[in-house]
């Protein structure tokens, strides 16, 4: 994982790994007690959002067969909820007649796929549109578009940055509720994720930017 670091006065990196070790040193209970709170808090979000991460991963379903594989999400103009599904169908069922589309977010409800993926049905009253008629061209999305967020960075007021290792939604909106990010650059593994709500991120010259300067309890925000 990517941290640039130009922390000023305020948080450590060092000092917000070293605070759960030392919290449990000084007072085990109070610990458990936080640890209990984190594991609430991430049921709370699993339950109420949706990641980008599952939803690539997953299938675009017309509720009896799968029509494609989801390829991306596209946000609006203000980056603020997905607009459109973008799917591929693969071979063999190409030779059908099917082609390669995408739907509007309005238009799709969310069904559980295989392992932890997450699928869209396309509405009884809705259907897939041809690529054709999506007129929106690559450089007009990119700024827009889930799959190139996604391993981008998340720019602070402070000069420092994170990589954004997922988006959450809300399911029954699009709307993007927090963005994760790996607080340990040097972690092999995504062991020590934040979320940063989206009422603190803006989209601005090209780059994710959080407003505010860090001072917030990164604490606050466990995934």
């Amino acid at each position: 994982m990517k941290f640039t670091s130009t922390l000023a006065a305020g948080l450590g990196i060092a000092a917000l790994a070293a605070a759960p070790a030392l919290a449990q040193q000084a007072n085990p209970d109070r610990t458990t007690s936080m640890q209990r709170q984190q594991w609430a808090q991430w049921q709370q979000t699993n339950n109420e959002t949706v990641s980008a991460q599952r939803i690539l991963g997953g299938d675009v379903t017309n509720g009896f067969n799968m029509l494609g594989n989801i390829t991306d999400l596209i946000l609006d103009p203000q980056g603020q909820r997905i607009e459109y599904v973008l799917y591929e169908v693969p071979y063999p069922y190409k030779i059908y007649g099917s082609d390669d589309g995408f739907v509007r977010w309005d238009n799709v409800a969310f069904e559980r796929g295989y392992d932890s993926d997450v699928d869209l049905r396309i509405d009884d009253d809705a259907q897939a549109e041809a690529k054709q008629q999506l007129t929106l061209t690559r450089s007009q999305a990119r700024g827009r578009m889930a799959s190139r967020i996604v391993g981008g960075d998340l720019m602070f007021a402070d000069g420092s940055s994170r990589e954004i290792d997922d988006i959450l939604f809300d399911p029954k909106t699009g709307m993007i509720t927090d963005f994760v990010v790996e607080l340990d650059a040097d972690s092999l593994f995504d062991s020590d994720t934040r979320r940063v709500p989206a009422a603190m991120v803006r989209f601005d010259q090209g780059r994710w930017m959080v407003a505010q300067p860090v001072t917030y309890d990164w604490q606050v925000w466990v995934f």
